[in-house]
C-alpha cells in the first residue's frame, strides 16, 4: 500500500466510491478481533462505521483505512489537541515505556501514582486558572487517579480503561447513553478516544465537551503538529504536516468520502475517535521473541514457571492455561497476556480492575492501576518478588528460588518485549514532544518577593503562546497571592537579574484581581503576530498585597 500521497491525489481519491467488506468476527471472553491476517495476532474487529479492512481488500480500501489511522497518529502526537497546547495523548503513553507515563513523582492524593496533568481551569465564558466550582489553593498541576495504562495492544479488549468503561459502543456524548449509529460494537476505542481531551485533569478544563464546540474549532484552525521539532516527525505522517493545511482542510480530505461522516466540516467529535482509534488498531506488538518462537531456554523456564507454579495466566491470558506450539508461538487470543476482565489482588482499598496486558512489561516504570500498588513495586523484579511472597492463591507454589525467579524475569522483561516498541520504531515511531523538551516549570526562573501578607505567589506558565489563533488564548496565571487582590503582569523582551524585578523593558501590563482563593489570569496579554515566532517575551506578576507590592517568581516563553 502506499506510504503517502500528495492532497490532490487524496482529494481525487475521495470522489471514488467504498466496497463493502463483509467481516467475520470472534469474540473472546472480553477479548475481541478476528481470525489472523498477517501475523499470528488477531485481526482488529472494528465498529460498522470504521471498519477495518483485511490486507486483501482493494488498495482503494487500504489507503482510506491508511490515511485515517495516519491522522489518528498525528492527533494521539499533537500537543494542541489539549487546551492549553501542551499536553498530547503520546505525554502519558512513550512506546518506549510499554506505552505507559515513564515520568515518576506525580502522587495523586489518593497515594496512588498517576501522570501529571493541567492546571486547575474552569469555562466561565474564558477560559481562567483556579476558577472551579470548587477552588483549588495549588498553582500545581493536576494528577490523574490512576496511572496511564498502555494503549499498545488495546485493540483486542472491548471494554477498556481500567474499570472497563468504554465501549463496546460509542456512546454519542448527549448523556443518554445512547450509541452513535453504526458504532453499536466492537466501538471501545473509538469510546475511548474522546474521553480524555475533554477530561479537566488530563487535557481539557472544567466543564469541557465537545457539544461545546470549543475543541473542534480550536483544532480546525491548528496546524498539524505545530509544535513539535519537525525534524523528528515520523516519515509516513509528513504528508500530513508538510501540507501547509490546518486540521480543518486535512480532516475533510481525509474523511470526504465516508457514507456517514462524509462532506465538509473539518474536525467533528466522530471524526476525531474514528481516526485515534484506527491509529491504535495499527499498534500491534507482534515482534517480541515469543512470537518469532525464539525464546531463549531460561525465558522459555521462565514461561513455564509461571504455568505450572504461578497464578498469573488466571487472569494474564484468555485461555486460562496458554501453550506454546511447536513453533514456539502462542494461540491468537493468547497473545496479549490479559483476559480483559476485571479482578482484584487484595491490595488495600483498592477496587477490582482490568486486568493489563504482560506485553512490553519489562519497559514500565509504573505497575498497577495505583502505580506502584501501595507495595513498594517499583521495578519489575520488585513485582515479581510481590507475587512471589503472596500466600492468598494468587503466588507461587512453593515459591521461586533465586535462579526460578531470574528466569521469570527474563521471560517477562525479554521474551515480551517488542524491539520495536522499545527503540520506538514504526509503527511505534513519534515525533519529540514540545512538554518533552520544555517540561512543565522549566521556564520558570527567578524567585517571589512576598509582602505583608507572607504568601510566595506563583506564576502558572504552561501555555506557549500561539500566534494568529484568537481563540487559543495564550493564558499567564498567578496562583497562591494574596487572595481578592489587584494584580498587574509584567512583560518584556529580556530578563534582569533580580532579586526582586526579573523582566526588564516591561512595556505592557494587564490589570486584573486575584479571587478569593489567590488566583488570577492574564488572557492573550500581549497581541500574537507571526513577527513574534522565536522571540523570547519574559513575565512576571505585581500584586497588591496590603497595599504594598509584592511579586511572583518569572517565566520565558517562546511564541510558535
Amino acid at each position: 500500500m502506499p506510504s503517502r500521497n500528495p492532497l490532490l491525489g487524496t482529494l481525487m481519491l475521495g470522489l471514488m466510491t467504498l466496497p463493502a467488506l463483509a467481516q467475520v468476527r470472534t469474540h473472546v471472553g472480553s477479548l475481541t478481533g478476528e481470525p489472523p491476517d498477517l501475523s499470528n495476532w488477531v485481526h482488529p474487529a472494528a465498529p460498522d462505521g470504521n471498519v477495518w479492512h483485511r490486507s486483501t481488500a482493494s488498495p482503494l480500501d487500504l489507503f482510506r483505512q491508511m490515511q485515517i489511522a495516519q491522522l489518528g497518529k498525528v492527533l494521539f502526537w499533537d500537543e494542541q489537541v489539549s487546551s492549553g497546547n501542551y499536553t498530547a495523548c503520546g505525554t502519558c503513553h512513550a512506546p518506549r515505556a510499554g506505552g505507559t507515563d515513564e515520568r515518576l513523582g506525580a502522587t495523586h492524593s489518593n497515594g496512588n501514582f498517576g501522570s501529571f496533568g493541567v492546571p486547575p481551569q474552569s469555562d466561565t465564558g474564558t477560559i481562567d486558572y483556579g476558577f472551579q466550582i470548587n477552588p483549588v489553593s495549588s498553582a500545581d498541576v493536576l494528577v490523574t487517579p490512576v496511572t496511564a495504562p498502555t494503549m499498545i495492544g488495546a485493540y483486542m479488549f472491548n471494554q477498556l480503561f481500567w474499570d472497563r468503561r468504554a465501549g463496546p459502543d460509542f456512546d454519542d456524548g448527549t448523556g443518554t447513553n445512547t450509541p452513535v449509529p453504526n458504532f453499536t460494537d466492537w466501538a471501545a476505542l473509538e469510546d475511548l478516544a474522546v474521553g480524555p481531551p475533554e477530561n479537566e485533569v488530563e487535557m481539557g478544563h472544567e466543564a469541557l465537551t465537545w457539544s461545546s464546540g470549543f475543541l473542534q474549532t480550536k483544532l480546525n484552525r491548528a496546524f498539524p503538529l505545530a509544535l513539535v521539532d519537525a525534524s523528528t516527525i515520523p516519515p509516513d505522517v509528513q504528508w500530513i504536516t508538510s501540507s501547509g493545511a490546518t486540521y480543518h482542510k486535512i480532516f475533510d480530505v481525509v474523511f470526504g468520502w465516508h457514507p456517514q461522516f462524509g462532506g465538509g466540516g473539518g474536525v467533528t467529535r466522530e471524526r476525531f475517535a474514528m481516526a485515534l482509534a484506527h491509529y491504535h488498531r495499527t499498534l500491534i506488538p507482534d515482534q517480541a521473541p515469543i512470537d518469532l518462537g525464539a525464546l531463549t531456554r531460561d525465558q522459555q523456564r521462565g514461561f513455564d514457571l509461571i504455568k505450572t507454579r504461578g497464578s498469573c495466566f488466571r487472569c494474564h491470558s484468555s485461555s486460562g492455561s496458554p501453550d506454546l506450539t511447536p513453533q514456539g508461538t502462542l494461540d491468537p487470543f493468547d497473545n496479549l497476556f490479559s483476559d480483559g476482565e476485571e479482578h482484584g489482588i487484595d491490595l488495600a482499598g483498592q477496587p477490582r480492575r482490568k486486568t493489563p496486558t504482560l506485553r512490553n512489561v519489562g519497559l514500565h516504570r509504573k505497575f498497577f492501576s495505583t502505580g506502584h500498588g501501595n507495595n513498594n513495586v517499583f521495578s519489575l523484579q520488585d513485582l515479581i518478588r510481590f507475587y512471589n511472597n503472596q500466600q492468598n492463591g494468587l503466588g507461587f507454589s512453593p515459591p521461586l528460588d533465586p535462579t526460578e525467579e531470574a528466569q521469570v524475569l527474563d521471560f517477562l522483561a525479554n521474551g515480551l518485549t517488542d524491539p520495536r516498541v522499545a527503540n520506538e520504531t514504526f509503527p511505534f515511531d513519534r515525533p519529540q514532544l514540545f512538554g518533552e523538551l520544555n517540561p512543565t516549570g522549566a521556564n520558570v526562573y527567578g524567585n517571589a518577593t512576598p509582602g505583608p501578607s507572607g504568601l510566595f505567589a506563583r506564576i502558572i506558565a504552561c501555555s506557549p503562546p500561539k500566534v494568529d489563533q484568537p481563540i487559543d488564548w495564550w493564558k499567564v496565571g498567578v496562583g497562591e497571592a494574596p487572595r481578592n487582590s489587584a494584580a498587574v503582569l509584567m512583560l518584556g523582551f529580556s530578563s534582569w537579574f533580580g532579586p526582586t524585578i526579573w523582566v526588564d523593558n516591561v512595556f505592557a501590563t494587564f490589570p486584573t484581581m486575584t479571587n478569593n482563593e489567590g488566583f488570577a489570569t492574564a488572557q492573550q496579554p500581549v497581541p500574537m503576530t507571526s513577527a513574534l515566532i522565536g522571540s523570547a517575551i519574559y513575565c512576571q506578576w505585581e500584586i497588591d498585597d496590603y497595599r504594598t507590592p509584592s511579586f511572583s517568581d518569572a517565566a520565558r516563553f517562546i511564541p510558535y
